[in-house]
């Protein structure tokens, strides 16, 4: 689940990660929650048609620009209930990611993000 970053490169490098799931045939039943700042000014109009071709019941485009934040880690746990995710992949910053991951575990949903020990 891509989540937010104050950069609009890191939110794009953690879309990144995903758009090859939702792009190409793949066996993985792929969900995604991307929260975002400012999508169609900082992703471009492609990425919004890249996000737009998955099944709409399978992705959430939250933009904080026009919708304001949300609490990510509820929204989180909330749609990968809702999915039945066997596990939900974050890549945000620090606090979100573990904030995301504390979440999920509570919830007793499988939840993995990036280390950041570096």
């Amino acid at each position: 689940m891509p989540l937010n970053s104050n950069n609009p490169n890191s939110q794009y490098l953690s879309l990144c990660v995903f758009l090859s799931f939702l792009l190409q045939p793949c066996r993985a039943d792929v969900c995604v929650v991307w929260v975002a700042k400012g999508i169609e000014q900082n992703f471009g109009q492609e990425i919004m048609e890249m996000m737009s071709r998955h099944p709409k019941d399978k992705v959430i485009v939250h933009d904080t620009a026009l919708m304001g934040r949300p609490n990510v880690s509820q929204m989180s746990v909330e749609m990968a209930k809702k999915w039945r995710a066997e596990v939900v992949i974050v890549t945000s910053n620090p606090e979100g990611s573990r904030d995301v991951v504390d979440a999920c575990k509570g919830a007793g949903i499988p939840a993995f993000g990036p280390i950041w020990d570096s």
